[in-house]
């Protein structure tokens, strides 16, 4: 999972870009990339790290121009590596051209293998470049009848921004996997992961980009442009369980009213089950436990401290560190624990050791018994677009039942939300329904 921002037409682009993969540093942590346009050529800077890190003063200052995109990254495809920091910059026919994902390219490496058999050369190990060198290859008259020709070779998920000398452009799946949102704000049109990113830069939301449609932005103007036949409308329900900010719009409402009744859904199906207090695992489960709480009328404490400058546990490149992460940033508030029978709320189990750690704390602060109740359904499959469960070997619903599951993390009992109750807390609609693969192991594109 990545976030893209892009900004046209405004003075302050490059700041304002700082501002936008700021409020989506929740997205990935692992590094960041603005590139702008200064008299039709391309500046960029990409370094690994937060955006607070990447983008000092004096790097701001040298992206001047009036256009520009960004990118945080959490790599899916490809290593963890400065090389693989977007936004990608290539020189091509049309000119320079700079291109920000989020998504994961299924096909990715037999486009890769056949573009190398007719002797293009990769500067990166992630599939984002596939494009640019399929658009190398396969030439429009304009950079968006290039793409035209070019995303419907593409299989999986993806969101796209794309920049070249005097133009922005905006992409989408044919399913809508992966969001992408424009906004405007005076002359300047925003486009961006989530709704939130064009909140606090100061614009409004216009609409979401629907599923194979791109947008032009070129001369102050916006065209819209269908590249592929739309497919199912299929958005990530994982983006609404997890990765989404609260204050983000998903699906006509925000994902804080969504969590909220995720909550109360789940608590509906454990009627009757009783308990001292009521808590989350902060910051999303916290949601989840207030609407818990208000449907069941067990009161809501807060039990973990929770230290704002670690990041996500989730998110970190490898096993070691998400561990370490999740050890440093939750303390537990013994006076509220000690003696306690603790509903804890979490949005997700996926792999198991980062529960297993909390419950272990908990009970070590003096909890008398821990109800771990997951609000989702067990994760019993990979996602292939966008999400870090590449095997299911890694899958701890995939290998154990729920009962084993409770014993390895030490819960005192432990309790899953079913998949219809949480589609229907997202908003599920006619037309636009969600991806939950990773719940059943049936998978609505090509892999």
């Amino acid at each position: 999972m990545c976030g893209i921002f892009g900004i046209t037409d405004n003075k302050d682009a490059s700041k304002l870009a700082y501002v936008g993969l700021f409020t989506l540093q929740h997205r990935g942590q692992e590094s960041a990339g603005i590139v702008t346009e200064l008299g039709g050529k391309l500046l960029h800077h990409t370094s690994m790290g937060l955006v607070s890190e990447v983008f000092t003063k004096d790097a701001l200052e040298s992206l001047k121009g009036r256009s520009a995109i960004g990118h945080i990254r959490y790599s899916t495809t490809g290593s963890s590596h400065l090389k693989n920091a977007q936004p990608l910059v290539l020189d091509s026919y049309l000119g320079q051209v700079a291109v920000a994902h989020n998504g994961n390219i299924t096909n990715a490496d037999k486009l890769k293998a056949g573009l190398q058999k007719n002797g293009a050369i990769f500067q990166s190990t992630s599939d984002t470049e596939v494009i640019l060198h399929l658009a190398a290859k396969y030439r429009g008259r304009e950079l968006e009848d290039t793409l035209a020709k070019n995303l419907p070779k593409l299989e999986g998920a993806y969101s796209f921004l794309f920049m070249a000398p005097g133009k922005v452009i905006g992409a989408r799946d044919p399913s809508g996997f992966r969001p992408l949102v424009l906004g405007k704000m005076g002359k300047s049109f925003i486009l961006a992961s989530e709704t939130c990113a064009i909140d606090v830069a100061g614009g409004r939301t216009i609409r979401e980009i629907e599923p194979g449609e791109m947008v032009i932005i070129e001369g102050g103007k916006a065209l819209f442009r269908r590249f592929a036949p739309a497919k199912e409308f299929t958005r990530c329900i994982f983006e609404q369980v997890y990765f989404a900010r609260p204050d983000s719009v998903v699906a006509g409402r925000t994902v804080q009213t969504a969590r909220y009744e995720i909550g109360a859904a789940l608590a509906r199906e454990l009627k009757g089950l009783k308990a001292d207090i009521v808590s989350g695992v902060p910051d999303s489960g916290t949601v989840y436990a207030h609407g818990f709480s208000k449907e069941s009328w067990i009161p809501f404490q807060t039990v973990f401290m929770r230290n704002h400058y670690t990041g996500r546990s989730f998110i970190q490149p490898d096993q070691r560190l998400r561990e370490f992460t999740a050890h440093l940033k939750l303390a537990p508030i013994r006076d509220v624990i000690k003696g306690k029978t603790i509903i804890l709320i979490d949005d997700s189990l996926v792999r198991g050791t980062t529960s297993r750690k909390i419950v272990k704390s908990l009970k070590k602060a003096g909890a008398k018994k821990i109800i771990m109740a997951i609000a989702s359904p067990p994760i019993i499959s990979p996602c292939f677009y966008g999400i870090d469960t590449p095997n299911k070997d890694e899958l701890i619903a995939n290998k154990l039942a729920v009962e084993k599951i409770r014993g390895f993390i030490g819960a005192d009992e432990l309790h899953y939300l079913g998949l219809e109750s949480l589609v229907h807390a997202c908003g599920d609609q006619k037309d636009r329904s969600f991806c939950t693969s990773c719940f059943t192991g049936k998978y609505k594109a090509a892999l």
